[in-house]
């Protein structure tokens, strides 16, 4: 069975409906992940931030990780043949 990346209705599940985190949230999250910054770069993190989340909450979250492409496999038959033409 061939699977593809593309589905006529993939469900496309977003976190778009989510509300942006506030600047404390962004603190908390980094503290969390270990990041101790200056004040100014956590500042500049906190201003940034929104932009670079609301970019991941549009991504579709209905998709399997085989639907990405990097996970499909081309016979190497197919690779030959292709070589064997030029």
């Amino acid at each position: 069975m061939t699977r593809s990346f593309v589905r006529p209705h993939p469900g496309a599940q977003t976190l778009q409906d989510l509300p942006p985190s506030s600047p404390e949230e962004i603190r908390r999250m980094a503290k969390l992940a270990g990041l101790e910054l200056p004040e100014h770069i956590m500042d500049e993190l906190c201003k940034s931030y929104p932009a670079f989340e609301a970019m991941v909450r549009r991504l579709p979250r209905a998709r399997d990780r085989f639907d990405d492409p990097a996970h499909h496999v081309v016979e190497v038959e197919r690779i030959s043949a292709l070589e064997k033409t030029r």
